[in-house]
């Protein structure tokens, strides 16, 4: 049970997109059920409009609507089958590609790149989604045949039917976890999973390092609602933990909380630590540093590289934490980030869907350079599996037995098959390699031969932004073009066949660079908050390598910074006179700026019309509404849904010269007043 924790209002793992309420609404549509994000109880009322109707079109549509459902709810397997059964009688290709994902969510790669492949074959304009997609399931199914040195248990003693995960080492020897078990603080149910609200469950340790009979942590800090992924002091006198949800109709966004550990041993009364200036982000999953001075956290704060990211703070001399630093794109991507930890390797361990993985989240290690993370690698197969694996920590080795056969014991928590319930918790040792003696040296039993030479494909790249006559304005012309340092560049090879899935962070220099396979198209596509995301190809296709062992393909992608809420003029938009046609001259403007708008999905904007001052106020007024209404639709036929999208116009109420009512100006000066406009409004 994943993604009730990780995209919603439940702390433990989602930080919460919104925030949680107390109870379940009675007597609730299927529509209104769904709207609320009570996935289990809107799949039950779809599923009773679906045997109740025998129209197979209809029957198509809510197997689709039931397939979200279990989805959102990650019930990955009852998704695959509701999926299956709406692509019977559905030309969507929507569907296809879902079905696809649940079949690579339950670890059925081979027939996830089948049906990817066809989704690609389909739908050439969204090739790149499906390319990524399938090379993440080759490359699985590689790690799957060379699996790393780990031996697994699943901890039978710690687990239940419901979802336990997040355990950490307490005093040594002891585990904290988090639980939803019907043993949980309360009886009030989550709306999302329909199962209790999550508590701190702590476990003794038994016989040869097993666990049971696990307890409610602490006298303090389990409330009615959802409390969880704790992370303490290095002297466990400290806690600090993530919760959300009180009584009320309002919603309540995740926060951390900390705890001191009296000298009687009872907890003190949990106290919000502040991270942010407001209460309306939500922030969770705390990892505090060995030594006490840092704090990491993932939040869905604006301004961040995705869905959450991981951010740090640091305790400064009068004990108050500094403002939040993001990790940065070498940690963070468009997807989810979370369940930060430091290893006892000295390495920095987190969840994340935005890297290269094998299903849902993967577990990856960083390595610290300077004063940043780096090389995030994917620890693979078996920690990594094709479900949901997070919320890694660290065993000190204090069993003589092991000392030998074990380099590190660690914990996770994991929603893969075979568990007790929808997620469970691990163990895994980590064996050290067997010395094996060198091969014999047979170099003077081979007969050298001068290796052919192979053509080398080389792309170098660079990500520039532009910079204009008046700084910060971009309707005052362009002056030049800068580097852009640190901008995510993803490079994917849309063959059915490539193996290119790969994500870049430029120099300073604003550079990239990376080898290419032959015969090949490449979609480039490059990132970094604040600007818009924008897109380029490139391709080894036909490039002659005769009398070469190199050939460069350079591509250079220029970004756009956003402007919030600054018209920005969109050049060649006219209209003929007291028309509000879009004319052919226009449409190309306005198909970049759809594909703008597709490859930004969460962006909001307001098209604006504006008028000269000739002809009535009121009649510019209705012309230019009509204008721009036109724009909107004529960016909906393309493709943009039309909620995003704002018409707006302004008549001759903002005029950029002197030419007002009965004021002599040349045909030139009036076209300056008659423009349309573009401005962020919203994300």
């Amino acid at each position: 049970m994943r993604y009730p924790f990780f995209c919603c209002l439940l702390f433990v793992i989602a930080i919460a997109a919104g925030g949680c309420r107390a109870l379940l609404q009675p007597k609730i549509d299927a529509e209104t059920a769904y709207a609320n994000k009570q996935y289990s109880t809107a799949a039950e009322l779809l599923q009773t409009d679906y045997e109740s109707t025998s129209d197979l079109v209809g029957k198509s549509g809510l197997a689709y609507k039931i397939g979200e459902c279990y989805r959102l709810a990650n019930r990955t397997d009852a998704a695959e089958t509701w999926y299956a059964k709406a692509l019977e009688f559905s030309t969507d290709p929507l569907v296809n590609f879902r079905y696809a994902q649940m079949l690579k969510a339950n670890g059925k790669y081979n027939e996830a790149i089948n049906l990817f492949k066809e989704y690609m074959l389909n739908n050439p304009a969204d090739r790149a989604r499906g390319a990524e997609q399938m090379q993440g399931c080759r490359q699985a199914l590689e790690w799957l045949k060379k699996p790393s040195s780990y031996r697994l248990e699943n901890m039978q003693g710690l687990n239940s039917t419901a979802s336990d995960f997040s355990p950490v080492v307490y005093e040594g020897d002891k585990i904290v976890f988090t639980s939803d078990r019907e043993t949980a603080t309360g009886d009030k149910r989550y709306g999302w999973t329909g199962q209790k609200f999550a508590d701190l469950f702590i476990a003794q340790p038994q016989a040869k390092g097993m666990y049971a009979n696990p307890a409610l942590f602490g006298d303090s800090i389990n409330t009615p609602y959802n409390e969880g992924t704790v992370s303490f002091s290095s002297d466990y006198r400290i806690a600090y933990f993530t919760a959300c949800g009180s009584e009320g109709e309002k919603d309540d966004f995740c926060q951390i909380y900390t705890s001191y550990r009296q000298a009687g041993g009872k907890w003190h009364l949990p106290e919000k630590v502040d991270l942010f200036d407001n209460d309306t982000t939500n922030v969770g999953q705390p990892c505090l540093s060995p030594d006490g001075t840092q704090l990491y956290f993932s939040s869905d704060a604006p301004g961040g590289f995705g869905n959450k990211d991981i951010y740090i703070v640091t305790k400064m001399a009068d004990g108050f934490w500094s403002d939040p630093e993001n990790l940065g794109p070498e940690i963070n991507t468009a997807g989810y980030e979370g369940f930060p930890y430091i290893g006892t390797d000295g390495k920095f361990y987190f969840a994340s869907d935005g890297f290269l993985g094998m299903g849902g989240l993967d577990i990856f290690a960083a390595e610290r350079r300077g004063k940043k993370w780096v090389n995030a690698q994917n620890l693979q197969s078996p920690v990594n599996s094709a479900a949901d694996d997070f919320g890694i920590a660290f065993e000190p080795l204090l069993r003589p037995e092991l000392i030998d056969s074990v380099e590190a014991i660690l914990w996770f928590s994991s929603s893969r098959k075979g568990g007790k319930g929808s997620d469970d918790i691990y163990r895994a040792a980590q064996l050290t390699p067997q010395k094996t003696p060198p091969p014999p040296d047979t170099t003077t039993l081979v007969q050298k031969t001068t290796p052919t030479p192979s053509v080398v494909y080389w792309l170098e790249g660079r990500v520039s932004q532009k910079t204009f006559n008046t700084p910060d304005d971009p309707n005052s012309g362009i002056k030049s073009s800068i580097p852009v340092p640190d901008a995510i560049v993803q490079v994917l090879g849309l063959s059915t066949e490539s193996r290119i899935s790969k994500r870049l962070i430029t120099t300073e220099k604003g550079e990239f660079e990376l080898q290419l396979e032959e015969d090949t198209d490449y979609k480039l596509t490059a990132s970094q908050a604040g600007f818009f995301t924008k897109s380029d190809n490139a391709t080894t296709r036909g490039r002659s390598a005769v009398g070469r062992d190199t050939v460069k393909i350079y591509a250079e992608i220029t970004l756009d910074k956003i402007y919030k809420r600054k018209e920005i003029v969109l050049e060649n938009i006219y209209y003929d006179l007291d028309k509000a046609d879009i004319r052919d001259d226009a449409k190309p403007t306005l198909d970049k700026l759809a594909v703008l708008l597709k490859e930004n999905p969460n962006i909001k904007i307001e098209l604006g019309s504006h008028t000269d001052s000739r002809g009535s106020d009121s009649y510019n007024l209705k012309l230019s509404q009509a204008r721009a209404q036109s724009a909107v639709n004529y960016l909906a036929q393309q493709g943009v849904e039309a909620m995003r999208l704002a018409a707006r116009g302004y008549g001759e109420t903002q005029l950029v010269n002197r030419c007002s009512n009965n004021v002599s100006c040349s045909e030139s000066e009036h076209q300056q007043n008659r423009r349309t406009t573009f401005k962020v409004v919203g994300e």
